[in-house]
């Protein structure tokens, strides 16, 4: 050995030797020692073929400029695998006989380097984000940056104690299609296996290659595999031996080397802890301002109506006292020279005057008794010419004194309403009243009675000057009246918020509809059969009314009245209680305000559209962790069978109802002067024959099937274009035959009516959203129910 090469042998950095063709010539011990590589593996071969990836990097660059130029270059570069990673000051000498390259491993001062500059990346998002969400997901994103993953493969965790919950704050719920409530709150509980639920339990970092239990990893398996993605690592985020939350990281490197990478990794733990905690402390004081400011805002309003109230209620009273004790006194004084006529006219006053404040007593007494809880219905059956009749008693003389027409428009589908009789008429008298009394000369009320789903649905509506939006939202309010310039303001303003809390009373909800200069609308649903007892007793003695089973509220933020009412109507029969907003903007506020358990959400909004709510909810402190729904355009015609619209259809069906049905379904239009054809499935066959007799005599051409074994190859043998199908056959059942029509390639685009004599309940209905055009079960129904539910399956399709 020359003393040269002892030399060389001697140093603790790497060196070797490079020929014109970049072969290595020399190996010494140390790059021996430093890459792992023996001398013998790697002389006489390509330095681009023992290291691949430095022929297109930098480092292969610099070798062929020494090469060419003769000249001394020098880099800091890295070599990684799924297995090792390091750092080296690579200098290259230009020799005689080619190249002379010594390089000394600098990981060390390396991974310090990159821990500081992570440490202050992660510093500076926790100082400068406002919300919790926004610091995580941009935490997320830097330490993605270090990691050379996608931001998506860094997810960011907060614990919540009360609760037990894992909520996910990065990344953000649009960066992971279709993410599930068991990801994005993940419930910490032994029984689940995942990587962060396991940290969290044990408050111990956590290194695997089992990637299935990673939160996120089942949304990107495909992505996983392409990105080569080897091991997954999950770290506690604490703050005294407190949890605030859990990091979890999925890495290129394999378990075993993904140790080296925790160093880095607990550095930013540690920031991101310390942030999470003071965000969490600041939020909780926002949310504290918020609510005191609220609170205030409550009392100095509360204060406010009082003292309104007070004036206008010792104004009311003074009135008709004043009217009858001056008029009485004049008759007890005076009566001997006063003329009959001033006589009558005198008594006329007083009486007016007296019945004016019975009306006022006798609301102030109905408002607190319903307040308090203690106003009972009393049920029963009314035909709605009862109420029609009443009302035209009621109002004859103040109708033909303005000149206004009150007009009726029943609908053909209701002849009698199960009501408390003197209640129903105090809401229908009051709404015809208020009508009456901002209507113009000349003008006309029409009040319409009708179904509306499973609802009685009645609406007043006037041709007066209407109202503005402002006045819409206090309406209801007690005490509250709108001012219009050149009409009358008599009354407390109590008539209306007695309505409400009628209408609710019954279980049934009232709103308004309105345009300045345009008249106004107001309707009232009520439940087909409204029940009595101590369940309404319970309802009028909450404020809000709430049903028996109150399982929390849902602010519905939707400006289309139809699709709110639905979607208000199926979450109040399932124990929620729910108040909508019209419009963005309002919904933002009421969510602040209300911090309701759930919001459902459109997108196409006045004001301020769904994706301008959506962040600013997700970005306020009181809103960002209520669940939000979105219902979007595309998706209105599927709610009314998404939230379970079952209507009833009885067996025997009748003849009209059958065929306008069938009608309204968009079957195929046959080729030349094919008639349709529909396949009738049901074991009944009294039922069979009565349906075919109905439709072969409107033209239809049925094929029929009484056993459900062989419903389904018939229906491919036949092609129909319309299947009306039974639930109820022996052995193989309604629901399994539609399921297996849709799995089949020529049988799942025909429509299929469900003619069923079962109760549809929650399990059933969710069997059928799968497979059914319409659902109809054998009771409770009417023509115009079954009408606007095939006319909503046409406008679907």
């Amino acid at each position: 050995m020359t003393q040269l090469e002892q030399i060389l042998e001697g140093i603790t950095g790497g060196f070797f030797a490079l020929d014109r063709d970049f072969r290595l010539t020399y190996w010494n011990k140390a790059a021996e020692d430093g890459t792992g590589l023996p001398r013998e593996s790697v002389l006489g071969k390509l330095v681009f073929d023992v290291f691949p990836n430095a022929r297109s990097a930098e480092l292969g660059e610099k070798y062929r400029v020494a090469m060419k130029t003769k000249t001394f270059q020098s880099i800091e570069t890295s070599y990684r695998d799924e297995r090792f990673e390091a750092w080296y000051d690579v200098r290259i000498y230009p020799t005689r006989d080619g190249l002379s390259v010594f390089f000394q491993d600098i990981t060390p001062k390396k991974r310090e380097q990159r821990e500081k500059e992570a440490l202050m990346a992660v510093s500076h998002v926790v100082n400068t984000s406002q919300f919790l969400d926004e610091m995580c997901v941009a935490a997320a994103e830097k330490i993605a940056q270090f990691f050379d993953v996608p931001s998506k493969f860094v997810c960011i965790y907060q614990f919540d104690s009360r609760r037990s919950l894992l909520h996910l704050l990065a990344p953000s719920a649009g960066e992971i299609p279709n993410i599930t409530d068991d990801v994005s709150h993940k419930i910490v509980d032994k029984a689940d296996s995942s990587a962060v639920v396991a940290t969290a339990l044990s408050h111990q970092d956590l290194i695997t290659d089992e990637l299935t239990r990673s939160s996120i990893a089942p949304f990107f398996i495909r992505e996983i595999e392409d990105l080569k993605l080897k091991s997954l690592i999950t770290l506690p985020l604490h703050v005294q031996d407190e949890l605030q939350g859990v990091l979890e990281v999925l890495s290129t490197k394999v378990d075993t080397s993904a140790e080296g990478e925790l160093g880095l990794l607990s550095v930013v733990a540690n920031e991101l802890a310390i942030g999470m905690s003071r965000k969490k402390l600041m939020d909780e004081i926002t949310v504290k301002n918020v609510q005191l400011d609220n609170e205030k805002h409550r009392t100095e309003e509360a204060n406010e109506t009082l003292k309104r109230f007070l004036a206008t209620f010792s104004h009311e009273l003074r009135t008709p006292l004043n009217s009858i004790v001056g008029f009485s006194e004049i008759l007890s004084e005076d009566v001997n020279t006063l003329t009959p006529e001033q006589v009558q006219e005198f008594m006329k006053n007083i009486h007016v005057s007296g019945k004016h404040l019975q009306q006022l007593i006798n609301d102030i007494l109905d408002l607190s008794k319903i307040e308090a809880g203690k106003m009972d219905l009393h049920v029963s059956d009314y035909p709605v010419s009862y109420f029609t009749d009443a009302l035209h008693r009621v109002f004859q003389g103040d109708l033909a004194r303005k000149k206004v027409d009150l007009v009726f428009d029943i609908g053909n589908d209701l002849d009698q309403i199960t009501v408390d009789q003197m209640r129903m008429k105090q809401i229908l008298v009051n709404l015809v009243s208020n009508a009456l009394k901002y209507s113009p000369a000349g003008g006309k009320i029409t009040v319409r009675f009708g179904r509306l789903e499973g609802d009685i649905r009645i609406a007043v509506r006037d041709e007066g000057v209407g109202m503005s939006p402002e006045d819409l939202r206090r309406l209801f309010q007690p005490f509250f009246q709108v001012k219009k310039n050149g009409l009358a303001k008599d009354g407390t303003g109590l008539g209306l918020a007695i309505t409400k809390r009628l209408v609710e009373l019954h279980g049934g909800r009232i709103w308004a509809e309105s345009e300045q200069g345009n008249g106004s609308t107001f309707s009232v649903t009520v439940p087909i059969m409204v029940t009595s007892g101590p369940e309404l007793e319970m309802k009028t003695a909450e404020k809000p009314a709430k049903s028996p089973r109150d399982e929390g509220l849902i602010l519905i933020i939707e400006d289309n009245p139809d699709a709110a009412e639905l979607l208000e109507r199926y979450l109040r029969s399932a124990g929620y209680r729910t108040e909508i907003a019209r419009d963005g903007a309002e919904g933002v506020e009421k969510a602040k305000r209300l911090k309701p358990k759930v919001i459902t959400l459109d997108i196409l909004l006045p004001l301020k559209d769904g994706w301008r709510v959506m962040k600013e909810l997700k970005n306020h402190p009181i809103c960002k962790n209520i669940p939000v729904i979105i219902v979007s355009v595309v998706d209105e015609q599927h709610l009314a069978f998404g939230l379970g619209a079952v209507d009833y259809f009885v067996k025997p069906v009748g003849r009209e109802e059958l065929v306008d049905a069938v009608r309204r379904i968009p079957i195929r239009k046959g080729t030349g002067n094919r008639s349709p054809k529909v396949l009738v499935i049901d074991d009944d066959r009294t039922a069979v024959e009565l349906i075919e007799v109905i439709l072969e005599a409107e033209g239809y051409r049925v094929v029929t099937c009484l056993d459900g074994n062989d419903a389904v190859q018939i229906s491919i043998d036949e092609q129909p274009d319309l299947i009306i199908l039974d639930l109820l056959m022996p052995e193989l059942n309604g629901f399994s035959v539609g399921a297996q029509l849709k799995q089949e390639e020529k049988t799942r685009n025909i429509p299929i009516i469900v003619l069923t004599s079962m109760d549809v309940d929650a399990d059933a209905r969710h069997q059928l959203e799968t497979f059914t055009t319409s659902v109809m079960t054998k009771s409770r129904f009417t023509k115009n129910d079954l009408l606007r539910e095939i006319g909503s399956i046409e406008r679907m399709r």
